[in-house]
């Protein structure tokens, strides 16, 4: 198992430039397998493909990861070429890590539809990764869409969330599998199921990932305290007018059953 640390990108509101490069040098420095960042359009947050492209600046070895990037929301020439540039700043230690988004005001602060992400998300897979093979095209006198990424064929693709049809999605599309905060039992739970799966359409090298929040301090009492408000201000937002449902801390997943 090789552990990862999130960057501080959805605490812009205690933030600054320091904060977040020292906080990756560090992280680099001490070993972390990963450094990660999370998505909320409709927050306060940095964004993710910003963050991790200053990342890449000032740290040497640990891996970028987007844990994850809502993709349908988006357009994915745009997100095509922002993570290429960050693959060729960070010489090719890019996860792109990617999901559909469960929430409907992170596509209204876009202007983007909410309906058929699913299926809109596999076609921008598909784009993605042709736009960085045709990218290799180019030479000295003769440009195209890209650039290219450093990583053949491209940064890794993960694909994210804690329903048995994602996971789905990830085995057939993806390189690898991210769990949202699901907890450890359910991990637990889906991992064998899910190389089983992904090993039957011939990927053997499959990722699976997962995310967990941890309160750290000398006090762990405060600790918690301080932890626990960042993940209420991070999971209200956005909510206050009661038009977009209700949130559970607890995730909601099906029974397990064979994945095909």
């Amino acid at each position: 198992m090789k552990l990862g640390i999130g960057l501080p990108n959805t605490m812009a509101h205690e933030t600054d430039r320091r904060l977040m490069l020292d906080w990756a040098r560090l992280a680099d420095q001490a070993g972390f397998h990963e450094l990660a960042v999370i998505d909320k359009p409709n927050y306060d947050s940095w964004d993710p493909l910003a963050t991790l492209a200053a990342a890449a600046a000032v740290t040497e070895r640990a891996r970028l990861a987007t844990t994850i990037l809502q993709l349908p929301n988006r357009d994915e020439v745009l997100v095509t070429k922002q993570a290429a540039t960050i693959d060729r700043v960070s010489n090719g230690r890019l996860d792109l890590g990617v999901a559909v988004g469960g929430r409907k005001d992170d596509f209204d602060v876009f202007g983007a539809p909410f309906g058929n992400r699913g299926r809109k998300l596999e076609k921008q897979i598909t784009r993605i990764r042709e736009i960085w093979t045709q990218a290799r095209a180019a030479g000295k006198d003769q440009g195209v869409l890209g650039p290219a990424p450093v990583q053949e064929p491209g940064p890794p693709i993960w694909v994210g969330g804690i329903a048995e049809k994602a996971i789905g999605r990830a085995v057939r599309i993806g390189d690898g599998f991210i769990f949202g905060t699901a907890g450890i039992q359910i991990m637990a739970q889906y991992t064998p199921m899910i190389r089983q799966a992904a090993a039957a359409n011939g990927k053997t090298n499959f990722t699976i990932a997962g995310l967990a929040y941890a309160a750290v301090g000398d006090n762990p009492t405060k600790a918690l305290e301080e932890a626990t408000h960042h993940v209420l201000r991070y999971l209200i937002s956005g909510r206050s007018n009661g038009s977009h449902g209700t949130f559970s801390l607890l995730p909601i997943v099906p029974t397990p059953r064979r994945l095909t």
